[in-house]
């Protein structure tokens, strides 16, 4: 076996190595457009968001080090999402005293993971990998609970859990290492877009 031969081996393998340990880029999962809802009414009342709780497994909390203080930028998310959806009156963080519906929520699932396919750990086949055969896949998932309350009776109108995966494969040249983290922004975006059409029926009916 030649030495360049043996190199290229070399040099793929530390490829699909490096690659499948691309990091999150923290920035990516809070920049996505938000959705627009189903329906076109909108709640007659003033509404206040306190901050979102973290409830996430260690699993999730390990995977996503590079994101910090992520209750306050997943809180801050939600709350300019539902302000552009424009679904209320009116709603700030943090609640006040006048407001006629509180939410609260926790934040249950928030994970991105990018992960080596098994074929490019297999000398001489992963070799396939550069005719675009895909050699990484992602994934990412969000899930967030909601509470919704009567400020003026502390009376639960409603509750909301809502979940989210989005996957996709990479190949060795489709990959933006500036973009790791899409598949998390768009499950936290699909999330926050049922959350919206959940809170236009819960509160509605109140």
């Amino acid at each position: 076996m030649s030495r360049k031969f043996i190199f290229l081996l070399f040099a793929l393998f530390f490829i699909t190595t490096c690659y499948g340990c691309a990091s999150l880029n923290a920035n990516v999962p809070f920049r996505y457009q938000p959705s627009l809802v189903s329906s076109a009414k909108k709640i007659d009342k003033t509404v206040g968001l306190n901050m979102l709780l973290d409830k996430r497994p260690e699993g999730d909390i390990a995977y996503t080090k590079s994101i910090k203080d992520i209750s306050e930028k997943v809180t801050a998310k939600l709350l300019e999402d539902f302000k552009v959806s424009n679904i209320f009156k009116e709603i700030h963080y943090p609640v006040q005293i006048e407001d006629d519906i509180v939410i609260n929520g926790t934040i249950d699932r928030f994970i991105w993971k990018l992960y080596a396919t098994p074929i490019s750990y297999i000398p001489i086949l992963n070799l396939v990998v550069y005719f675009g055969v895909p050699m990484n896949e992602a994934y990412g998932i969000a899930s967030i609970s909601l509470e919704i309350k009567n400020n003026k009776t502390g009376m639960v109108i409603g509750k909301l859990g809502e979940f989210s995966q989005t996957n996709n494969s990479y190949t060795l040249y489709n990959f933006k290492a500036g973009e790791a983290g899409t598949e998390l922004e768009e499950a936290f975006r699909e999330v926050a877009k049922k959350l919206k059409e959940g809170l236009l029926i819960k509160v509605d009916l109140e």
